[in-house]
């Protein structure tokens, strides 16, 4: 295993320099054990200029499922890959803005459909191959021909940005009307408000054809019919030139997700090490960042300094960074707290209100994120009883979110009443099913309920920003659902036992808990990631809520796109394929070894800029 040395930079300030060259051109684009490392460049110096080990130990909710960020939705994947692995745009630790990174300057054209990229020179991947052009279009290219469950299992990647696999939705002809009812003198009439709704209906459906039409897609897909992703070539060693087949606003941003990062063209061709992998990448990631992939051995991951990265100021400006990087899962909050007292471990993520209030008292360092996930109870259709819109509203009503935040969320995590959260600016629908016990039982009445039990899959042995305590927020839920009169089904699965993927199948249609981490500062990441499909998470098909995502992706910024926005969310209240229940605070706690770590609200946490107390 290679052994680390000196110390990272702010690569904070260091990126940010980069802007003084490349500010002008920005500006335009906003119009068990895992095989040793292959012989490359050392991760660490050798001779007498090695300095001693700065390890810095990470208690973590989980192992990683694979190294390989392309094919990953689990950002404990994720926290060990942006060590390893760098994107074209990377984000500014201080406001969250996209800045140059592996690509130093873009430009967009006129029309928002092509993007020319500048790469960065004299970059060497961790095995010693040049960073190119060449190497970027084979990642494209390889994020293209990805098999179908490849892509399934990614949700920040390519194919969720180029919504590569998504066909252009099918409107309805016509929307039915409100049936008349009889009134008191025996005469049938249709309440007004339903007949105001419905012509506003029509009104939205006749609009959504009309913009359909006049704004398509542009030349052939090597996806499916509504694929954003146009082509990629080398326009010479340093540059690239990316085509759209559809403008996408967030374009920029999104490109800072840490499923796009550029890996080496000599890994991606080597076998997997391991069968049932997709590629080598899955066990032994190799790409540009300030650490290298050192070792994974059962449930701990090493990275260690990388001694040629091409950011030199990063290491240079910041001594007290670590030189060596052990990611070990400890997957109960107990166990975790347990061994940051111990000292086998510096910290940990995913402290939990209980244990918070034990840190403090024990004047641990506690940073805290923003928030910027939210947590949600899926409602899939499939089930009988949930395809009926009066039940699905008596479970909303049912659930008191505040007691629950307030017994299981850090203090500071809000109430969801949509699933934006609201440092995005878009106004909430004014469809709120509050708490409301008597309107529950009024609306289990109307749907005919029997009693009949209500599958509710929950996750065991995680912890997750959106879900820090999921046992006890499942027990909380179902508690006030049995106080309103509805019977549960209690399908407790494990998280590395496939929950994901299960709720994602639809295998089992019910109830379930789950929830979103924003990548990027963009409101389609929210409801583009989680709705953008909802045939077999909620059960749930839309023709009319995939045209608005599908639409509003493309509108420029400001008041028109808001305005969007703000339909999709009054149709998602309206529709209640899921309750959002919270956009949680989050947090971290370290012992004395660590004086400064850089929490993100998107989670872009690189550990070069992490400081330790290294006397």
């Amino acid at each position: 295993m290679p052994t680390p040395p000196s110390s990272p930079v702010s690569a904070a300030a260091s990126r940010r320099a980069f802007l003084a060259g490349g500010l002008g051109v920005a500006a335009l684009a906003l119009t068990g054990c895992i095989p040793q490392k292959t012989p490359g460049p050392s991760a660490t110096p050798t001779g007498d200029t090695a300095p001693a080990v700065q390890k810095f130990r990470l208690g973590t909710a989980a192992n990683p499922v694979t190294l390989d960020p392309a094919v990953s939705g689990d950002n404990e994947t994720f926290r060990i890959t942006r060590q390893i692995f760098e994107g074209l745009i990377g984000v500014d630790r201080e406001t969250g803005a996209p800045i140059p990174l592996l690509a130093t300057d873009w430009i967009s054209s006129p029309d928002r459909l092509q993007y020319t990229f500048i790469l960065r020179r004299d970059v060497k991947f961790h095995d010693g191959t040049d960073f190119n052009a060449e190497a970027v279009v084979l990642n494209f290219r390889r994020w293209a021909a990805l098999p179908k469950d490849a892509k399934a299992d990614s949700d920040q990647g390519f194919t969720q940005v180029f919504r590569y696999s998504d066909s252009l939705p099918k409107l309805p002809d016509s929307i039915p009307a409100p049936k008349p009812v009889e009134g008191p003198d025996g005469q049938e009439t249709v309440d007004p408000q339903l007949e105001a709704e419905h012509q506003a209906e029509v009104q939205r459906l006749e609009n959504l054809r009309e913009q359909l039409k006049s704004n398509p897609f542009i030349g052939a897909s090597t996806g499916a019919s509504a694929s954003y992703f146009g082509s990629i070539k080398t326009a010479g060693t340093h540059t690239v030139v990316l085509t759209l087949r559809r403008p996408i606003t967030g374009l920029i941003e999104a490109l800072t997700l840490p499923g796009l990062v550029i890996a080496s063209p000599t890994a991606l061709a080597a076998a997997p090490a391991e069968p049932g992998h997709p590629s080598a990448l899955s066990t032994h990631p190799v790409g540009t960042g300030p650490y290298a992939f050192a070792s994974w051995k059962g449930n701990t991951v090493e990275v260690a300094r990388f001694a040629d990265y091409w950011d030199a100021t990063a290491f240079a400006n910041n001594p007290e960074a670590p030189t060596l990087v052990s990611f070990r899962e400890t997957s109960t909050p107990a166990m975790r707290l347990g061994e940051l007292r111990r000292g086998d471990i510096d910290g940990f993520d995913m402290v939990t209100v209980t244990g918070l209030r034990e840190l403090v008292r024990e004047g641990k360092l506690i940073v805290q994120r923003d928030p910027f996930s939210v947590a949600y109870l899926g409602m899939n259709q499939k089930n009988k009883w949930l395809a009926k819109p009066e039940f699905r509203q008596a479970i909303a009503h049912s659930i008191d979110r505040q007691k629950i935040i307030d017994a299981y969320y850090i203090s500071g995590t809000k109430e969801a009443r949509g699933f934006l959260p609201p440092s995005l600016g878009i106004k909430p629908s004014d469809t709120y099913y509050g708490p409301d016990l008597q309107r529950s039982k009024a609306l289990l009445a109307e749907a005919g309920y029997d009693g009949s039990p209500v599958p509710f899959l929950y996750p065991l042995n995680i912890s997750r920003a959106y879900l820090p305590l999921p046992e006890l927020i499942y027990a909380e839920i179902s508690r006030q659902l049995a106080t309103a009169g509805i019977n549960i089904e209690p399908i407790p699965v494990d998280w590395t036992d496939g929950y994901v993927s299960r709720v994602h199948s639809g295998s089992t249609p019910g109830l379930h808990l789950l929830g979103f981490n924003g990548g990027y500062r963009d409101p389609d990441d929210f409801l583009g990631g989680i709705f953008s499909d909802t045939n077999k998470q909620f059960g749930y098909n839309s023709p009319i809520l995939q045209a608005q995502i599908l639409l509003a992706r493309s509108i420029p910024g400001g008041e028109e796109r808001v305005n969007a926005y703000q339909d999709i969310s009054r149709t998602l209240a309206v529709d209640l394929p899921a309750l959002p229940l919270a956009f949680p605070i989050s947090g971290l706690a370290f012992n004395d070894t660590v004086r400064n770590y850089p929490s993100s609200p998107v989670l872009d946490e690189v550990f070069s800029d992490v400081k330790l107390n290294t006397k």
